[in-house]
């Protein structure tokens, strides 16, 4: 009996061992393969297409049911460092279809001119091209296209789907309440057709675009304006097409651009004898690699948060049809954690989000207020920053964007779905008991009173006028000043600034030197960030993947991101929309903005 008890323990201990031991190994293995060799002579691969996010540490789940793909964040480091490491040649820009907004498009191609005055080259190639990508490129020295190539430069449109009468098909009756004349963000559910308010919004972000591209376009290729007005109206569909309005360089195949990246990289006689190849590293490879390693990340530490997402209360998540969310409790985490790292002399806070829960939005602008009474919070506005993401932002000392991001929205909605018909027609039958004739509320279950129905509008438009109050607070300005702007009408950057919502114009490069100038540190310092959130140890990671409910949810959400990937973008956005209305407490006021063009 006592050797019987012996061996089981001796198996126990052995298989604890094997285990760790086994856990030892992988992680050795993945600290290796994490920091990529780098020769001199190469040449660092910069593939812009796909969806290309700000920043998120690397999780298995995200990796599976979204795929693994660029980070906004990766390309900054990798440029930087590029710029003064001595083996990177030059950058090879291969453009594709980038899943992106206009305000990351202007942030990635000012990284790319940063690069090209280090007097290193950048080369771009296009099998084919849209407005977006094109615009991009416009950075490189050297543009070419693909002969035979389909191109898609015909000017912009946006296309807005409505579900109402979808839902009335199912018996759902969506009761939405939008304060504010171009807070259209129910109009999907309760609208078959644009609004004149929302119609005029789109059209006037929609011009500001074209223009921006006119400019870019002309300025950077020295092509006569009116000629390219002209030809974006008649639709630029061919590869010569483009050559013969000197779009582009040339129209070579991807062999002859690679012949031609040898020769700038290694000279002509090398490229002649034809046996050199050419030494490419990836920009997600060449950012594993420390900054030390070329001279940079040292110096004064800047944190940087990254706060993306749909606003919700409690911690950060990802909904395969939602998205990513930003949880007010794990941003105020970060906030907290910055705040007393006594390393850290300010703060940027980067916003990528269009807004959610008017709560949780609330309670995050309550935290940075805290937070800059001990350090500086500049603000960085990405692709969006609107509604419930403006909310939050108005609590920095400085709030920069992009001429193109899209901001503003200062406005809220709230929804309540009446599914009474609907659970009429399954044969479903309700009994309710309460205490006091409201006490079912909210529900979906029968239609409002008249009586509820006037309550739910006027706590919506309470939060509307905090909202507006606190905007003219931070922004300091009078109520009546910002509720003439605000009607949850949505503002690009160089809107914003004209009306006084941001304070200046510019990437993340820009917030970092008002975060230097905001802690006293001269404009040419050295600084280095503190990124967060900060990626997951690798024993959590390892724990993640083995968790059974982790494997629960990587089954299911593979199957919906499968089929919510199939479908066009514009009814996705239609979806996510509607989610965010329906997967928010019922009965919660929301800060999301109207329904964002979805510009093509």
């Amino acid at each position: 009996m006592a050797k019987g008890r012996g061996w089981l323990i001796f198996l126990i201990i052995f298989a604890v061992v094997m285990f760790f031991g086994m856990v030892f190994i992988i992680g050795l293995m993945s600290a290796f393969q994490n920091k990529p060799a780098v020769r001199a002579g190469t040449v660092l691969q910069f593939d812009l297409s796909g969806m290309i996010t700000e920043h998120f540490p690397r999780e298995p789940l995200s990796r599976e049911f979204e795929g693994a793909h660029l980070q906004l964040h990766d390309i900054r480091k990798a440029l930087a460092m590029a710029e003064v490491d001595d083996r990177i040649k030059g950058v090879y820009l291969r453009v594709g279809t980038p899943g992106i907004g206009w305000a990351k498009a202007q942030e990635i191609q000012g990284l790319l001119r940063r690069f090209r005055e280090s007097g290193k080259f950048v080369v771009a190639f296009m099998e084919t091209c849209d407005e977006k990508a094109y615009y991009v490129a416009l950075a490189a020295d050297e543009v070419y296209l693909q002969p035979h190539a389909y191109t898609a430069l015909n000017g912009f449109a946006s296309e807005v789907p409505f579900i109402k009468r979808m839902f009335n098909k199912l018996g759902m009756k969506p009761e939405v309440e939008n304060i504010g004349k171009y807070k259209s963000a129910g109009d999907i559910l309760k609208r078959e057709s644009m609004s004149p308010a929302h119609r005029e919004e789109t059209q006037a972000i929609l011009d500001e675009v074209y223009e921006t591209f006119l400019s870019g376009v002309t300025e950077a290729r020295k092509i006569d304006r009116q000629a390219l007005v002209s030809a974006l109206a008649r639709g630029l569909y061919r590869a010569e097409d483009l050559l013969d309005l000197k779009l582009v360089d040339g129209l070579k195949y991807e062999t002859e651009v690679t012949r031609l990246l040898k020769e700038k990289a290694y000279g002509a006689e090398a490229t002649d004898s034809g046996t050199r190849k050419l030494r490419t590293i990836s920009v997600s490879q060449y950012a594993r690699i420390p900054a030390k390693e070329v001279g940079l990340g040292k110096g004064s530490k800047i944190a940087l948060i990254y706060a993306v997402g749909n606003i919700v209360p409690g911690k950060s998540g990802y909904d395969p049809l939602m998205g990513r969310n930003m949880g007010s409790q794990s941003i105020m985490h970060m906030l907290r954690s910055a705040r007393e790292n006594s390393l850290v002399k300010a703060i940027v806070l980067r916003i990528d989000s269009g807004g959610g829960s008017a709560l949780a939005s609330d309670q995050m602008l309550a935290e940075i207020q805290k937070t800059r009474e001990t350090k500086p919070v500049i603000i960085s506005m990405s692709d969006l920053a609107a509604s419930g993401g403006y909310w939050m932002a108005l609590a920095g000392d400085a709030i920069v964007a992009q001429p193109l991001t899209l901001t503003g929205s200062i406005g809220v909605v709230s929804a309540l779905f009446d599914m009474s018909e609907t659970y009429d027609k399954l044969g479903i039958d309700w009994e309710t008991v309460k205490t006091s004739a409201h006490a079912d509320m909210p529900t979906e279950k029968r239609p409002l009173t008249p009586e509820e129905w006037a309550q739910f509008k006027k706590l919506t438009r309470d939060i509307y006028d905090v909202f507006v109050q606190k905007v003219a607070d931070n922004r300091g300005k009078s109520f009546a000043e910002i509720d003439k702007i605000a009607q949850g009408r949505v503002w690009t950057g160089n809107q914003a600034l004209h009306y006084g919502l941001v304070d200046s114009l510019g990437g993340l490069e820009a917030a970092l030197a008002k975060a230097k100038q905001k802690a006293g540190l001269a404009p040419d310092a050295e600084t280095s960030w503190l990124v967060y959130p900060q990626p997951k140890g690798f024993f959590e990671t390892l724990m993640e993947k083995l968790s059974v409910q982790a494997a629960r949810t990587l089954a299911r959400t593979r199957q919906e991101w499968a089929a919510i990937n199939a479908l066009p973008p514009e009814l996705k956005q239609a979806l996510k929309r509607f989610a965010v209305l329906a997967h928010v407490r019922r009965g919660e006021i929301l800060a999301i903005p109207a329904v964002l063009p979805e510009i093509r």
